[in-house]
């Protein structure tokens, strides 16, 4: 029965989370509109991150991802940085993450969900809240599962009607709900 309990004790303490170090995460995410009715959108992708666990409940993570719409038009590549923070020392873990960065278009061209053409010129700021849980099998691998809010701005583009009359040309913002699923090594 001693042995038992050992060996479960030591199971059980190396089931966490690397505490500190270097991991990667790799997350199914999925963004829709909230603000947009003249817009409507949906985003999918998948978003890519190296961390670094700077001390046993809080990492700096620097990001990339590739997120497309079924118009194509909102197809952006997000660059970013964020502060991660997991809340208990156990293999099952609430966590709330912050990040910032731009979001560069991939696509320039297409329609959007009006049926006007939609001309993206440059990209813009990104930046959101995640709120979530992150279950560890191991020291070397987790899932993390969040919902959140993300922002992301579109500095310049151009929406022509389909009487090729340029409707709109101005800075646009949009505010999206978040869903992710990822897996950390």
């Amino acid at each position: 029965m001693a042995l038992f309990c050992a060996i479960n004790v030591a199971v059980c303490q190396r089931s966490l989370f690397r505490e500190y170090g270097f991991y990667g995460t790799a997350s199914y995410t999925m963004l829709t509109n909230l603000n947009r009715a003249d817009y409507s959108f949906m985003l999918n992708g998948v978003t890519l991150s190296g961390g670094f666990q700077i001390r046993p409940k809080t990492c700096v993570e620097i990001g990339v991802g590739f997120l497309a719409d079924n118009n194509k038009v909102f197809t952006q590549v997000p660059v970013t940085i964020a502060l991660r923070t997991h809340y208990l020392p156990s293999r099952l873990t609430p966590t709330t993450e912050v990040f910032a960065g731009y979001a560069i278009p991939m696509k320039k061209e297409g329609l959007n969900s009006n049926g006007h053409k939609m001309h993206i010129d440059q990209g813009g700021v990104t930046a959101g809240v995640n709120v979530g849980a992150r279950y560890a099998f191991s020291r070397h691998v987790a899932v993390n599962l969040y919902v959140g809010w993300h922002f992301f701005m579109t500095n310049e583009f151009t929406v022509t009607t389909t009487e090729k009359q340029p409707v709109i040309r101005e800075a646009w913002a949009a505010h999206c709900f978040r869903f992710g699923l990822g897996v950390m090594f």
